[in-house]
């Protein structure tokens, strides 16, 4: 496809996408691969998403653009297998309270978890790569700093457009949209240290099973693809949470998890969401610190629960949660806090 000119496969997939309810994983990738060229506007991409999200993205698109998305990207060189390293990363598009997978993925790493966190720009401005930018940690880190960040603190944060430069060619039609698009279902599936155990948690309960298979494909070691009845991409403390499971390539089925599996009492409403950079980042110290309790804490325990399952850290969620709550009682995860600041600015 090399020797294609791009417009003219991007108007070849664009004529089928208008005409078709779905795309295979094929036109997805010839797309996407146009697109990530820079040959393609951004009027013209923007119209081909807006397409594409006429319905929820399919196991072959998310599929054919992961495939994509990954020849365009830099790996980070760790001599780590990537069946041990994990990811917290969501899709995004659904409401936001506070930064909690990304503070679970720094408590499963004080649990001797190793977690490559996936993040991008976020449209509130106190996301993850926000909050933790505020907190001092270089998210613009180069791969060989993240390598040594796995090998010495098990924790790095990959920022998609430092890793997927080709991405930003899209940017614009995606702010334009406003809303999830396809981007946001491959971004958490296209892990830069190749990550093959997840949470992953999605925007639409109908992206349960799609997710799911697409990391069954790729030969997931063990994930977990969640979203609340509340309506949240994480597991909720104030209702069920829908989830299916992956285990070694296989999707395994569905699963309801309630708050109380996890030894958590059930609140009445979901705890009180941060409104801004600042908020955010005096909350996640706090929560790391083993300051702030209630609901909050609740919310970050049931979250780093799933991930200590998927990193076959325990075997249920209540043994879990326990292990999380030590790991903030204890002071490990302020201090690794702590020492992912120093590592990644060396």
């Amino acid at each position: 496809m090399e020797n294609l000119n791009p417009i003219h496969v991007f108007q070849s997939v664009m004529l089928a996408t208008s005409e078709n309810t779905s795309l295979t994983s094929k036109q997805v990738d010839e797309a996407l691969t146009a697109i990530f060229s820079g040959g393609v506007e951004t009027s013209l991409i923007e119209k081909w998403l807006r397409l594409v999200s006429t319905h929820v993205p399919t196991t072959a698109e998310i599929f054919g653009g992961v495939r994509a998305l990954l020849r365009t990207g830099s790996s980070i060189p760790t001599d780590i297998a990537c069946e041990r390293i994990i990811d917290t990363a969501g899709t995004g598009g659904a409401p936001k309270m506070l930064n909690v997978s990304t503070l679970s993925a720094v408590i499963i790493a004080a649990c001797r978890g190793v977690v490559a966190k996936s993040g991008n720009r976020s449209r509130t401005g106190f996301g993850s790569s926000e909050t933790l930018a505020a907190l001092g940690v270089n998210i613009q880190a180069e791969p060989i700093t993240q390598a040594r960040m796995l090998a010495e603190c098990g924790f790095c944060f990959c920022l998609a457009p430092k890793h997927y430069p080709a991405a930003r060619f899209a940017s614009e039609a995606r702010k334009a949209i406003g809303t999830p698009t396809l981007f946001n279902a491959i971004g958490p599936l296209s892990n830069p240290a190749g990550a093959m155990r997840q949470v992953v948690g999605v925007w639409n309960r109908d992206l349960l099973t799609p997710v799911a298979e697409v990391l069954a494909r790729r030969g997931a070691v063990r994930a977990f693809v969640i979203h609340s009845a509340d309506g949240f991409d994480e597991v909720s403390v104030s209702d069920q949470t829908h989830a299916v499971e992956v285990v070694r390539g296989r999707v395994m089925g569905n699963i309801v998890f309630e708050p109380e599996q996890f030894g958590i009492p059930r609140s009445k409403s979901p705890p009180q969401g941060v409104q801004n950079l600042q908020d955010a980042t005096t909350l996640f110290r706090r929560l790391a610190s083993g300051i702030d309790c209630g609901g909050a804490l609740d919310l970050v325990l049931v979250n780093a629960a799933l991930g200590l399952m998927v990193a076959d850290k325990a075997n249920d969620p209540k043994t879990a949660a326990a292990l999380a709550l030590d790991a903030i009682q204890s002071g490990r995860v302020n201090s690794l806090l702590e020492r992912i600041v120093v590592l990644s600015n060396q």
